[in-house]
């Protein structure tokens, strides 16, 4: 996926303005480091887009995502749960409506978390965390990646 396909599919949902203006609204995702909403929303876009594409990789395939990316996935899906809320609501629709497809599309090829495996990999078990966080791949690198971890747990 290119930057350019992910921008057609966003140009999709939002106009160029708007697109504008909600990329100005910056969420902090590390100390001094801020990005902006619609950043965050390709950046999610393009994590799901790339672990479907890679569900059918074998093990032996180096360029293949693990676990650790599908945490790096969902810490973005954090960042832009946190940004929803400083959208006001006459900007939100489209944005949602966006969001929403490439939710559906992360759910289409994940399935529940039965063991927790991801809280405990990512270190911090305790912490409240979006529904995403729940889901884990159905098959593929990442999730054989999750069953080889969660074997050590």
């Amino acid at each position: 996926m290119t930057e350019f396909q992910a921008r057609g599919w966003l140009s999709r949902h939002l106009a160029g303005a708007e697109a504008d203006q909600l990329e100005r609204i910056a969420v902090s995702v590390a100390p001094a480091r801020s990005l902006g909403l619609v950043t965050l929303l390709l950046g999610w876009y393009e994590h799901v887009a790339r672990m479907e594409r890679e569900l059918d990789l074998p093990d032996s395939d180096r360029s293949a995502w693990g676990a650790h990316d599908l945490i790096a996935a969902d810490s973005l899906r954090d960042f832009i749960a946190r940004g929803l809320e400083m959208i006001p609501e006459r900007e939100s629709r489209k944005f949602s409506t966006a969001l929403s497809e490439v939710d559906s599309r992360f759910l289409s090829y994940t399935e529940v978390d039965e063991l927790d495996i991801l809280p405990r990999l990512d270190g911090d078990e305790a912490r409240p965390r979006g529904w995403w966080w729940g889901r884990i791949p159905c098959s593929g690198p990442i999730r054989r990646d999750l069953d080889r971890f969660s074997a050590s747990f």
